[in-house]
């Protein structure tokens, strides 16, 4: 009977520890703890070049330290187009946000819809792979640059700048602004309407001064070249000092 009380003691003392051991996780070694596997999340939205050139996608991505990437790769596909492009990743354990520019290999890219799948190799004493693969919709870029130079018209009463847009075929331009300033001295706005077929095109826009008279000098540039493509708003910006001449 002593023998039985015994047992009886020492297995409720055996629960007892290994319940306080699980409850503290004292009990599980560090190296027997899963670690995270990689992660690749494409975004839903991705942006097409003026020319169809390329499409360039955002995507999430993480791999577990100490590890290596065997391969991170990224493809696009339309039914008239597709490419691919490999992005570096380094292994730190948390998640980040990427940008990959995929060239089409054949054919141009549109605006719409397009299949993209990224894909996430990683290896550390054995090999562990994962991809994201998801329908995307592909939106406007607009390109824009504005001169080095404006020139001083009318005494100073405004200044011509050229400026430089490109927006993918399938978008609209929408009436767009320019701003040249020099500090408090002067200040005005000029406005152009982009033109969508995927070239660049250079307006010169006039620019008259709304405030003060325009001086040789150094000034600043502002534009928003505006593009309409399904009902969205896309903008491109350039904002760069110039020098006006006479």
């Amino acid at each position: 009977m002593e023998r039985a009380r015994a047992r009886h003691r020492s297995f409720a003392f055996t629960l007892a520890l290994l319940f306080a051991l699980l409850s503290t996780g004292a009990a599980v070694p560090a190296e027997a703890r899963p670690l995270p596997g990689p992660v690749v999340d494409i975004q839903s939205a991705a942006s097409l070049a003026p020319d169809g050139g390329s499409i360039t996608v955002q995507l999430l991505a993480s791999c577990p330290e100490r590890w290596t990437v065997v391969e991170a790769v990224v493809a696009v596909s339309q039914p008239q187009a597709s490419g691919q492009a490999s992005f570096t990743l380094p292994c730190l354990g948390s998640l980040r946000m990427f940008t990959v520019v995929v060239p089409s290999t054949g054919g141009t890219f549109e605006l719409g819809e397009a299949q993209a799948t990224a894909s996430l190799t990683i290896k550390r004493g054995r090999i562990e792979s994962t991809q994201d693969s998801q329908l995307v919709q592909v939106q406007p870029t607009v390109l824009v640059d504005l001169a080095d130079t404006a020139r001083l018209e009318g005494g100073g009463g405004a200044v011509l700048i050229d400026v430089t847009v490109a927006c993918p075929v399938g978008a609209n331009g929408r009436l767009s602004a320019v701003n040249v300033s020099q500090g408090q001295t002067a200040s005005g706005n000029g406005t152009y309407l982009p033109i969508c077929d995927g070239q660049q095109h250079t307006f010169t826009v006039r620019v008259p001064a709304s405030q003060g008279v325009y001086q040789a000098g150094d000034a600043r540039a502002l534009t928003f070249a505006n593009a309409e493509h399904g009902g969205n708003s896309f903008t491109g910006v350039d904002d760069s000092p110039v020098q006006i001449v006479s």
